[in-house]
């Protein structure tokens, strides 16, 4: 996923911090889910949880087009 995709994703999503800057630590940056959610004061199913949402529309998005 691109950062731009990253973008369009979580303004679908209405994601909002800190899942979203979890989220993106890990999909654009290649942070591991447990050293972004201790960045970001979450816990590690708290990011896995936003982690299968961004790539669950990502998907959903790809596949319509």
């Amino acid at each position: 996923m691109t950062p731009a995709q990253f973008d369009v994703v979580a303004e679908l999503l209405r994601s909002r911090d800190p899942a979203r800057t979890a989220a993106r630590l890990v999909l654009i940056d290649g942070a591991t889910t447990s050293a972004a959610a201790e960045r970001c004061g979450i816990s590690s199913q708290s990011v896995s949880n936003a982690i299968a949402r961004f790539k669950a529309a990502d998907e959903k998005i790809s596949s319509a087009y």
